[in-house]
């Protein structure tokens, strides 16, 4: 099979990005987005942390990413190994009105999207079956005139969730390991999402996980990539875009409960981050 990088419709509720070699502007970084993300990986290997856990990536290993869910995909990337993965990218709300049809479906979608014991990473039995259920379907669809992109790209992944849903009821499913040769940094990351409302102190996270504060800035970015301060921030990132979508208080206060009391400093940093500003996410 040739790979080759088909993507469009940046913007668009849907996105599909398929059969695509990243070797060279892959990124491993925490980050959380507020779609869902299906990946299936044709090529390479690596492992995914999510959850506190970290689960083993190779050829054939499937993917689902919740939305505003942090996450780590570290890939080992070389000249003798590259990349190649397809992307499925949508929003769950528009996508669930096409799945009201089909309830089994939309009940197996609700489960992956809602319930925290839902597996998220299946090692698929026979891929290259379903590499070619992706290449055929997709083939399909590029056949169909673009006026029709989103029903299609819908239809796309109503049959897909149909070819998956009994992977997850087999011994497929990953076996998630914890960080055994970094418990603290495990530790570290429960005791963020439990603290990051509050004014933050290295020393105190340090005290938590009985080691010294430079100790565990060495461990949590030798572990992660990435400073404790950057997955801090992304935390709160992510409490300070669900609240601007589901609720109606006031940016102010929204920065407040997600760890940012200094509005101009939070307004700031979510531009930077976001690309826009917390009222124009809330609208967009």
């Amino acid at each position: 099979m040739i790979f080759e990088h088909c993507s469009y419709l940046e913007r668009s509720p849907i996105k599909l990005d398929m059969f695509y070699d990243v070797s060279r502007n892959f990124k491993q970084l925490f980050h959380f987005h507020p779609g869902i993300e299906i990946i299936f990986v044709h090529a390479g290997a690596g492992r995914l942390i999510v959850e506190q856990s970290v689960h083993d990536i190779g050829p054939g290993t499937l993917l689902f990413i919740k939305p505003y869910q942090p996450h780590f995909l570290q890939m080992d990337i070389s000249s003798d190994q590259p990349y190649v993965r397809s992307l499925m990218k949508y929003e769950p709300m528009f996508f669930s009105e096409y799945l009201k049809a089909f309830p089994s479906l939309h009940q197996f979608h609700q489960h992956l999207c809602n319930d925290p014991s839902s597996a998220q990473v299946v090692h698929v039995p026979h891929p290259e079956r379903l590499e070619r259920f992706l290449q055929e379907n997709y083939e399909r669809l590029e056949r169909h005139p673009l006026r029709n992109r989103m029903e299609d790209n819908a239809l796309f992944l109503v049959s897909l969730l149909h070819y998956l849903h009994p992977l997850w009821k087999t011994d497929t499913v990953s076996k998630p390991r914890a960080l055994d040769s970094v418990p603290a940094v495990a530790k570290m990351m429960v005791w963020i999402n439990e603290n990051y409302d509050q004014d933050f102190q290295l020393e105190a996270l340090a005290q938590a996980v009985h080691l010294s504060p430079n100790h565990i800035s060495q461990l949590f970015r030798k572990a992660t990539g990435k400073t404790i301060i950057e997955f801090l921030t992304d935390r709160r990132m992510k409490q300070a875009c669900i609240l601007l979508k589901t609720t109606t208080g006031s940016v102010q206060e929204i920065g407040e409960k997600s760890g940012w009391p200094n509005f101009n400093y939070f307004c700031s940093i979510f531009k930077k981050r976001m690309g826009m500003t917390p009222k124009q996410y809330r609208y967009h």
